[in-house]
């Protein structure tokens, strides 16, 4: 399967993208192990091009700001996925639908991810990239179809997993930021 093809599919055109997602019938642990895993070593790796555009920047500084990419994307596909499969009963009803969902979270987080990679690539900060960011409840609300939510009520759930996806990377960077800078 080709997942970056996939992914940039469900980036562009979210509806049909994630159309195309239901009928290669993704296995999540496999879109684990081929495109999340390597995109998070490739974000932590960006993380050491402000070597080449900054002057400031020290060595060890970019290896804390690799370890904190890789981290907060790590966790938080591990606490994303835990909550939402585990509490929202209503919407994920059996392990196939789960499934579903861990395919959503890792998809969104692979454009977001891609977001951060352009970032890091760039020599000077570019604000107008980071309200991108915000697509990503676009492309999670648009999933409807793949995870078979027909409920009104219940696509507040992909809402809320936006929200997830979006809140756990920047609340573990600023803490780790914190701890270690």
């Amino acid at each position: 399967m080709n997942f970056i093809k996939n992914i940039a599919y469900v980036a562009c055109f979210p509806r049909n993208g994630w159309n195309v997602v239901k009928r290669s019938d993704v296995q999540w642990r496999e879109v684990q192990t081929k495109v999340l895993y390597p995109m998070m070593a490739v974000v932590s790796l960006s993380s050491f091009m402000s070597l080449i555009y900054d002057e400031e920047v020290t060595l060890t500084g970019c290896i804390q700001a690799a370890v904190i990419e890789f981290v907060k994307y790590f966790f938080t596909f591990m606490a994303a996925s835990y909550v939402l499969t585990g509490f929202f009963p209503a919407v994920v009803s059996s392990r196939r639908v789960a499934d579903r969902v861990n395919v959503v979270i890792q998809y969104c987080m692979a454009i977001i991810i891609a977001f951060n990679i352009i970032d890091n690539l760039l020599p000077v900060s570019f604000p107008y990239l980071r309200i991108l960011y915000l697509y990503i409840f676009f492309v999670a609300w648009k999933a409807d179809g793949y995870l078979e939510i027909n409920n009104e009520r219940n696509k507040k759930f992909l809402i809320v997993a936006a929200a997830i996806i979006l809140a756990i990377p920047l609340a573990i960077s600023w803490c780790l930021e914190w701890i270690l800078i």
